[in-house]
């Protein structure tokens, strides 16, 4: 089906107006130029009729010019003298004095006092050829600048709608963060109630993500205290019980303490990655800053990092987030070896485990998604990294199997810009 333009239609819209009222124009132009031809030729055949009534009964040079045809006839229909005309033919009888037509000629009869009948005649075809003439003169011009017109219709329609264009440019090349009021500028009447409706949409929105923002980090918050004396007591609990069947039930309220801590801690960190606002920290060393976040790590995993800088457009306090989570993802949901690379175009962490199908891997960056059924993890590492990625103007790709592999996953983080190195 094809899409609705309003330039289309406007141009469409306005260039059938122009051309139905040229047309109606055009018509009217053409009633009105018959008319008036009409009486400049019969004009001419009264002329020449009061010329030969006046004369000495002879038609004079002036009589006889073009295409007119002068006939006087006597009492008795008897031809007196007759000038144009085809030879030997007469012009039809008329009955009625003044202008008629008659078959293809207009014709101007005066009776004389003495019986005799002047007849003054010209083609009608001289008429409409005069008539066509004159059309054509006036229709030429208009018919080469029709198209003129609707180049110049068109680009000041397009220079019109520019304002919408400008409009569509500002809210769609926003982050998904960006919820700040649009732009100030000029702009027609028309379209100020709608970006005074964005406006205040943009405003009810950063408020409800605030307030979803704010009630997760303090939930998170107030949590980490009670869950942290939970398992507190449950460690004693473990050491202190005497029947195996008690130490085995407190060992797996333990475990779902610790899912709760980690939980806790995650959706801080959420909270924290939707409050960030868009900045340019200039190039950072991630290289030094993926050593540290290492360091908090399980060991066993296979690090690629280069042993001088790696510089990349992005803040230090959005990569290790991001490279936590990805690197402890790996750990709860794969298999060792778990690999580790950065360079100044891409940030990977791959491990090897089951193939996840594509319709699970493009809502792996949906909340508390998961790649299997196995309750483990928060189901939000890589929500936490997409919503950094975007942040930071990086893109997060997930590939499973991973390239040159028959299974695992590969979460593949690509940079927004990277600085050129120096060899």
């Amino acid at each position: 089906m094809r899409r609705s333009s309003l330039l289309r239609d406007l141009v469409a819209g306005f260039g059938a107006g122009i051309v139905l009222v040229w047309l109606a124009a055009l018509l009217i132009g053409w009633i009105a130029l018959r008319e008036e031809l009409d009486e400049i030729y019969d004009a001419t055949l009264s002329r020449v009729a009061d010329h030969v009534l006046t004369s000495t009964g002879q038609p004079g040079p002036a009589d006889a010019r073009g295409a007119l045809w002068v006939e006087l006839t006597g009492p008795e229909g008897e031809v007196r003298f007759r000038s144009g005309g085809p030879d030997g033919a007469l012009l039809p009888p008329t009955l009625q004095s003044g202008f008629s037509e008659s078959g293809a000629f207009r014709v101007l009869t005066l009776q004389n006092p003495d019986g005799s009948v002047l007849r003054v005649a010209d083609p009608l075809s001289e008429r409409r050829e005069a008539a066509r003439e004159t059309l054509v003169s006036m229709l030429l011009p208009s018919v080469l600048l029709l198209p003129l017109a609707f180049v110049l219709m068109r680009g000041f329609v397009r220079r019109r709608l520019a304002p919408i264009r400008a409009l569509s440019l500002d809210v769609g090349g926003r982050g998904a963060s960006d919820l700040h009021p649009l732009a100030a500028r000029d702009m027609p009447d028309e379209l100020a109630p709608l970006r005074a409706a964005i406006d205040i949409l943009m405003a009810r929105l950063a408020e409800a993500f605030e307030a979803e923002r704010s009630f997760s980090a303090n939930a998170a918050h107030e949590l980490r205290t009670p869950i942290a004396a939970a398992y507190a007591q449950t460690q004693l609990l473990i050491d202190e019980a005497e029947s195996p069947g008690v130490r085995s039930r407190a060992q797996t309220i333990a475990r779902a303490m610790q899912r709760l801590t980690r939980l806790s801690a995650r959706l801080l960190d959420l909270a924290r990655a939707e409050a960030l606002q868009p900045d340019d920290p200039g190039p950072q060393d991630l290289a030094a800053v993926l050593r540290l976040v290492a360091t908090d790590c399980q060991p066993g995993h296979v690090y690629d990092i280069p042993d001088r800088p790696v510089l990349v457009r992005m803040d230090v306090d959005v990569f290790a987030p991001m490279a936590r989570n990805l690197i402890e993802n790996a750990e709860l949901h794969g298999r060792a070896p778990i690999r580790v690379r950065l360079t100044e175009q891409v940030f990977e962490v791959g491990n090897r485990g089951p193939v996840v199908p594509p319709d699970r891997l493009a809502h792996l960056t949906r909340r508390f998604e998961r790649a299997g059924s196995r309750e483990v993890g928060s189901g939000l590492g890589l929500a936490i990294v997409e919503t950094l990625a975007k942040h930071a103007g990086a893109r997060l790709e997930l590939l499973s199997p991973q390239p040159g592999h028959a299974d695992g996953f590969l979460a593949r983080v690509h940079f927004a810009q990277a600085p050129r190195q120096d060899a």
